[in-house]
């Protein structure tokens, strides 16, 4: 579980994080889309929000241009919390980022 994120729970906040790569899931008709990973995931502060988080690849995430590793990147999200796992199988709720706006490449 996102512990630091957990106290934070419904919050919109400004983060910081590391590209690491891209990927790709299937989504709930079967289909490829395609996603982002981050890492080093750090508050406004400085303070360590998470050690990576994947966000499904849309348009807000394409228009701040291809990434390379080690790009830091500026934005906006809400934490909320949500339940992994399979449906009827084991189940755990956990914390996510979710809704990112106000992407911006930071420029080292």
């Amino acid at each position: 579980m996102r512990n630091e994120l957990s106290k934070l729970n419904n919050k919109r906040m400004t983060f910081i994080a590391e590209f690491d790569r891209y990927g790709s899931k299937s989504n709930y008709h079967g289909f490829t889309e395609p996603t982002i990973c981050f890492k080093n995931v750090l508050f406004e502060d400085g303070k360590k929000a998470t050690d990576h988080i994947w966000f499904t690849l849309g348009s807000r995430l394409m228009a701040i241009g291809n990434l390379n590793g080690g790009d830091k990147v500026s934005f906006q999200a809400r934490i909320t919390m949500y339940e992994k796992g399979y449906y009827r199988e084991y189940r755990e709720s956990d914390y996510k980022l979710s809704n990112p706006t106000r992407l911006q490449k930071i420029m080292s």
